[in-house]
């Protein structure tokens, strides 16, 4: 019997391991890949849905990232809008509402920054407590990242990224919340390692 047990463990774990595989290798592909690059810089779409609406709010802009912990979304439609993260330090402007966070002491901005510099450095392992699976398309492969309860913020429960077979850089981010809304990303006309301006992430005066 005692036997029979172990026997049935092990199979457990071969078979946890082989659903598991294709994500792992996915992403060290990613991975290696995204190590050579510093910077991206390309123009943005936003597609906004919220389930208490019927019809999705469609924003627009211009995308500016810098390894590690740079990144800065500044929106031509609606003018004026912005999202900046410059390592610690975390700023939105939504609808002329200025909000200002530290990633030391806000959980929720901490989060957004780490999900964000974890999906464009190719490693979504690196969020925390999250339940990882991976699939391959015919012209990318795709990480599904699902924050366990642990991991969960007060919103965010799973991240769908998809990287271009091409050069394996991010395209699509869907950021799925609790309530069924979500949040979708697309980086096109994307420019790898160019220079970018320190001043571009410099935070906006109130």
């Amino acid at each position: 019997m005692k036997k029979i047990l172990i026997c049935i463990l092990l199979c457990t774990c071969i078979a946890v391991n082989a659903q598991d595989e294709p994500a792992v290798s996915i992403i060290e592909k990613i991975k290696q890949a995204n190590a050579e690059y510093t910077s991206i810089t390309s123009d943005f779409t936003q597609t906004k849905h919220l389930s208490f609406m019927n019809e999705d709010v469609v924003s627009n802009g211009k995308f500016f990232y810098s390894k590690p912990n740079r990144l800065l979304m500044k929106y031509e439609q609606p003018a004026g809008d912005l999202m900046l993260i410059n390592n610690d330090q975390l700023v939105m402007i939504a609808a002329g509402k200025y909000t200002k966070a530290s990633t030391r002491t806000s959980a929720k901005a901490r989060t957004m920054r780490n999900i964000l510099s974890s999906c464009l450095q190719g490693d979504a392992s690196m969020i925390d407590d999250v339940k990882i699976s991976g699939e391959e398309t015919a012209d990318s492969y795709v990480i599904t990242a699902e924050l366990t309860k642990k991991g969960r913020n007060k919103n965010i429960s799973k991240v769908v990224l998809h990287y271009d077979k091409s050069d394996l850089t991010l395209s699509v981010m869907r950021m799925e919340e609790r309530d069924g809304s979500y949040t979708v990303y697309k980086l096109m006309n994307k420019a790898l390692n160019q220079p970018v301006d320190a001043g571009v992430f410099k935070a906006p005066k109130k």
